[in-house]
């Protein structure tokens, strides 16, 4: 009886929680009472859906669910860390190509929840015997692997979930290939939620919070400024993943139409909350702006804009051909200059080998800051939400030895929608980004992210008649 008493706490306790305050050291200026929601587009119509039968599991200390991981790299591994604590959470089945990654990662975590399996994302087959009895199916793995993983979800009758758009590039193939398959996930009763991680991720949920406060929704201008301090280099990402992003042609959303900039374009000094003051930021390919753009009706702008130290050694690789793929000849050997850089960018580091990096000073601070705004109509005046939320080093690691700020600030949010799918909280069927959630979802998620620590900071301009 005490173990059920506690979870009805914790429940009662996530559902108070909803800290999305003021932006420290700026004013709060405050309209009328909201008059929302603005329109989404067609594309975003709810339907929704009672629990399908076994989703989850009634036990005498709640609710249990049965999740399965395909890829235990960086994120993958904090989202396993965070689903094994949760008491709600029966099974968490571990899987990648290389089983030693699950298998040490489960040494670590030494929960009994666990369940380890080598699965090729590559062969549909694997990926069946995975995802069999599993009631969500987290890709955490690379994008190209999206769609296979979804059919592999569906098929197996679990609500999927990503955190990125599939490559190869461009997006917009890659989001029409995947809302292909919405009408079968409807059909089948089951949801696939894409983009689950902070950018894409949290800056789609605080869209939509802005959105439910605003009668038209005109422009969204998404800001990210990262920076580390290491004594040797550290990769934070799948170095092919972000190598290649850096050269890809940002998109822009303008006046109904989607077009492509140069990569570092859009040059602009943004001024982020303190410590970090004004930095440059430059445009940046992100799926952000294709499903905003894509799922907020009548919106004229969106972009994104992402600024740091990478960005100047990044536009020197890209000037010197280091991410050509078109073979060059050196002393008699052909190679190609990517398949070169991304041969020496050194992999990812799981979280016991992150963990003693920090230990031995090595990798001695890191932070990731978002700034997000949002504006548009409320009663026939002009109104801006601006939100801002931060990541450090030092805060990842009091909450997760191993994990750096932006696996944490990734990782976080997308466990906590698997638990809400697994839950049976989400009720809308078929494909889609969280900008299409239920508006109590997105309440919902704010308050277990504030819970985790991450806390968005929100200021509201009105202009006064």
């Amino acid at each position: 009886m005490k173990t059920r008493e506690n979870v009805r706490n914790l429940r009662k306790r996530a559902r108070s929680l909803v800290r999305i305050g003021r932006w420290p050291a700026e004013p709060e200026i405050r309209g009328s009472i909201p008059r929302g929601p603005a329109k989404l587009s067609k594309y975003s119509h709810p339907r929704t859906r009672k629990v399908k039968n076994g989703i989850f599991h009634s036990a005498l200390t709640g609710i249990y669910m049965k999740i399965l991981i395909v890829g235990i790299g960086v994120q993958g591994s904090v989202i396993a860390t965070e689903l094994v604590r949760n008491l709600e959470v029966s099974e968490v089945r571990l899987s990648d190509i290389d089983v030693g990654k699950a298998e040490r990662l489960a040494e670590r975590l030494k929960s009994e929840k666990i369940t380890t399996q080598g699965v090729d994302a590559n062969k549909p087959d694997d990926l069946l015997r995975a995802a069999k009895g599993m009631d969500v199916v987290v890709n955490a793995s690379v994008p190209v692997f999206n769609l296979k993983i979804m059919k592999a979800a569906l098929k197996s009758g679990a609500c999927y979930q990503d955190l990125a758009l599939g490559s190869p590039p461009p997006f917009e193939e890659a989001l029409s290939s995947e809302l292909e398959l919405s009408d079968k996930f409807k059909d089948a009763g089951l949801t696939a939620l894409i983009n689950t991680g902070t950018s894409p991720g949290i800056t789609n949920v605080v869209a939509k919070y802005a959105a439910d406060r605003l009668d038209q929704v005109d422009e969204i201008r998404m800001r990210w400024f990262g920076s580390m301090e290491s004594k040797e280099y550290v990769s934070l990402w799948s170095p092919e993943t972000m190598w290649l992003d850096m050269e890809l042609k940002p998109i822009v959303y303008e006046n109904g139409k989607l077009k492509k900039v140069p990569p570092f374009s859009g040059k602009e000094e943004y001024k982020f909350p303190d410590p970090v003051g004004l930095q440059t930021v430059v445009h940046h390919h992100h799926e952000d702006v294709l499903t905003l753009s894509h799922f907020i009706k009548d919106i004229k702008y969106v972009d994104f804009k992402a600024g740091g130290p990478h960005n100047v050694v990044a536009k020197a690789i890209i000037q010197l051909g280091l991410l050509k793929d078109k073979p060059i000849t050196v002393k008699g050997v052909k190679v190609a200059p990517v398949d070169v850089l991304v041969s020496l960018t050194p992999p990812t580091l799981s979280l016991e080998e992150m963990e003693k990096k920090v230990k031995a000073g090595i990798l001695v601070d890191e932070r990731e800051y978002f700034v997000e705004e949002v504006s548009g109509h409320r009663e026939g005046v002009e109104v801006r939400f601006v939100f801002s939320w931060c990541s450090s080093l030092r805060e990842a690691q009091r909450r997760m030895p191993g994990a750096s700020a932006l696996s944490y600030i990734t990782g976080v949010p997308a466990s906590i929608f698997a638990r809400m799918l697994g839950k049976g909280e989400i009720k809308t069927l078929g494909v889609i980004p969280p900008e299409c959630l239920e508006s109590r979802v997105i309440d919902r998620f704010l308050a277990e992210l504030a819970e985790k620590g991450i806390i968005i900071h929100e200021r509201v301009e009105r202009r006064l008649a």
